[in-house]
């Protein structure tokens, strides 16, 4: 049983543990760590004692995890990049130094361009670059710092983490909203003319799904494709379309007053927008810390003022 279940364990010893976990040897997190390899055997024992239980099966070469080892390994990185973040935000960064960001254009016009205005404001002395993608899937995160992703995260060779996810919110113009003469329903929105993202086409379908079953949605030729959020919303402000939004993207357009909601009616997503860096060896750089941290904030706000306002 642990000694005392309430105490902290030293810092040290998480290090060497999460060390030797990344790198499943000893000696590797001894040459990361510049101490010995025995200091790491020490630190990981010491703190195998403090808890009570073993965190890795010692093999004749190199280390695997038990159960219990494999279990407290996130919560120990995902403290130490908090300790990292909160430091890099607070403190902020001594050097020169250079960020690259990649998202889908969309969100990086309407959401993500505001986060790093204020990041570059806090920390002057950091160069960043925004590069923004359509068809992210095809792209490689290899000069790319931070990437933010709308799918269902999964990504080989990336470590993803889930910011939000978003309702999708029916919208038109003002002038088609008025032109209607009454009060929209969803079957109503089924034999108009609707504008497509391509890649998220399904979405009108889990819409009339959702709302109105037994609906069969025609295909007038006046429906339109297009591959961006953005076009689609000005495509819809502009004629008699209608678009289904991210609810992020539609309190955009709705406070610039080109478009309006056509229904209360929402859905949600099946996709989530995700944080992600690739998976490298070693702790991320304190910059991309620093960064993660300012958009998981800006999450948790815009999470908190939808809860608020509902």
């Amino acid at each position: 049983m642990p000694r005392n279940p309430t105490a902290l364990p030293p810092l040290p010893a998480l290090q060497a543990f999460e060390a030797a976990a990344r790198h499943e040897s000893f000696m590797a997190a001894a040459q990361e760590l510049n101490i010995s390899q025995s200091a790491v055997s020490h630190r990981v024992r010491a703190l195998e004692r403090h808890l009570g239980y073993a965190l890795f099966e010692r093999l004749p070469r190199g280390l695997r995890l038990t159960e219990n080892g494999k279990a407290y390994l996130p919560s120990v990185r995902s403290a130490f990049a908090e300790i990292l973040g909160a430091t890099t935000s607070i403190f902020g960064l001594n050097r020169a130094s250079r960020l690259t960001i990649r998202a889908p254009l969309t969100y990086s016009a309407l959401w993500l361009a505001e986060i790093v205005s204020r990041f570059s404001a806090a920390h002057p002395r950091i160069e960043i670059r925004m590069h923004s993608s359509v068809w992210a899937e095809n792209l490689a995160l290899d000069d790319t710092d931070v990437e933010i992703r709308l799918g269902y995260g999964h990504w080989a060779g990336y470590r993803a983490e889930l910011l939000f996810t978003d309702p999708l919110v029916p919208l038109c113009s003002p002038r088609t909203l008025e032109a209607e003469g009454k009060s929209l329903d969803v079957a109503d929105l089924a034999s108009r003319p609707l504008v497509h993202i391509v890649g998220l086409e399904d979405q009108w379908h889990d819409f009339f799904a959702a709302h109105a079953p037994d609906t069969v949605m025609p295909k007038p030729k006046s429906h339109i494709h297009t591959d961006s959020s953005v076009a689609a919303a000005t495509i819809a402000a502009n004629g008699p379309h209608f678009c289904l939004l991210a609810e992020t993207f539609a309190e955009h357009f709705e406070r610039s007053g080109s478009l309006v909601r056509a229904t209360d009616q929402t859905i949600a997503s099946k996709q989530g927008v995700y944080l992600l860096t690739a998976e490298r060896t070693g702790p991320l750089l304190p910059e991309v810390e620093g960064l993660k941290r300012w958009l998981r904030e800006r999450a948790r706000e815009q999470s908190i003022c939808r809860h608020v306002s509902r």
